[in-house]
């Protein structure tokens, strides 16, 4: 009956195994995009669910791309460019 322990990943892990920067998975995290757990001020975990999920989400990787796009074009209809 023994528990399997939380295997846990760090911030870093991830930008390691996603390729992107430690700072984009911080943004991700402040943005509520991606969720973990939060341990203190500024320590953050992810558990295997977690990042089961965010893998699911970095299937897309253009939709980002789309979303910058849409942005600037509501940008420019507000600037009356």
């Amino acid at each position: 009956m023994d528990k399997q322990p939380i295997v846990w990943s760090t911030p870093a892990q991830l930008a390691e195994r996603f390729q992107i920067s430690s700072q984009t998975v911080l943004n991700k995290i402040h943005s509520g995009e991606w969720e973990c757990t939060k341990l203190s001020n500024r320590l953050y975990r992810f558990t295997e669910e977690q990042v089961a999920k965010i893998e699911k989400g970095v299937a897309t990787p253009h939709a980002r791309i789309r979303d910058r796009s849409a942005m600037h074009e509501a940008l420019k209809k507000l600037s009356g460019s």
